[in-house]
């Protein structure tokens, strides 16, 4: 919503807090809540006459919580991985960092698959650039947690931006509706297990591969369930896998 001083009303993505804040209008900002503390990247609004339109509140707030899911169904599928093999429970973190932007990859590209059901195409564009903003702004909030002043947001926001290209670039050719089961569906499963087990350096561990495949596959249910909410508050991600 703008206003005549040139400023614009809009409400922190957090669900849990969802404060109106006035900030300036058609400015990229990086915005921090001063109620929950939480940062947020705001992009200027389409102007007008654009072929596609400013993203509506409704899917600001279904991206930033599918950004939640994302990161939630990423950090438990990678515990999840390492139990299936002993050589794998104490990876380097450089090592345990690839395999989580490994499960990024995928899980990018299978929300972007299910958005296209729900997403209107005038603001598809602008809510993936959303998600991708929403995963970078919530690791980074958890980053400068942990490590407090002077934390560097850089690597993070370049990593996660990487990983979201390279598995549109890797996933996208792959043809299949996520709505069905069929056997192109299954190869993208198996390209994306194989790559699994081979950045955790156990190429062709079965183990790896199958829990790798199931936790992709049923994290497709709990992003439909998001996506089809009234709210956008996302499902838990205990039960996808």
């Amino acid at each position: 919503m703008n206003t005549a001083d040139a400023s614009e009303i809009v409400t922190c993505p957090n669900t849990e807090c969802a404060q109106p804040l006035r900030i300036p209008a058609g400015e990229f900002l990086q915005v921090t809540c001063p109620t929950c503390q939480a940062s947020f990247t705001r992009r200027p609004d389409k102007k007008a006459g654009s072929p596609a339109q400013a993203l509506s509140a409704e899917f600001q707030r279904k991206a930033w919580a599918l950004g939640e899911l994302i990161l939630a169904i990423a950090h438990e599928s990678v515990l999840l991985a390492k139990r299936q093999a002993p050589s794998a429970a104490n990876l380097p973190r450089k090592q345990e960092w690839e395999t989580f932007l490994e499960f990024l990859k995928v899980l990018f590209n299978l929300a972007d698959r299910v958005a296209t059901f729900h997403v209107p195409i005038n603001e598809y564009l602008q809510f993936l650039d959303a998600l991708e903003d929403a995963v970078i702004d919530q690791m980074n909030n958890a980053f400068r947690k942990q490590q407090g002043p002077g934390y560097d947001e850089v690597p993070v926001k370049v990593s996660i931006a990487a990983a979201f290209d390279t598995g549109q670039k890797t996933y996208q050719p792959y043809r299949f509706l996520v709505t069905e089961e069929g056997a192109e569906k299954e190869r993208y499963l198996t390209a994306f297990s194989e790559a699994m087990a081979a950045v955790m350096g156990l190429k062709g561990n079965k183990a790896i591969m199958t829990a790798a495949s199931m936790c992709a596959s049923s994290s497709i249910g709990a992003f439909k369930g998001l996506m089809e909410s009234v709210e956008g508050h996302p499902p838990s991600p205990s039960g996808h896998a």
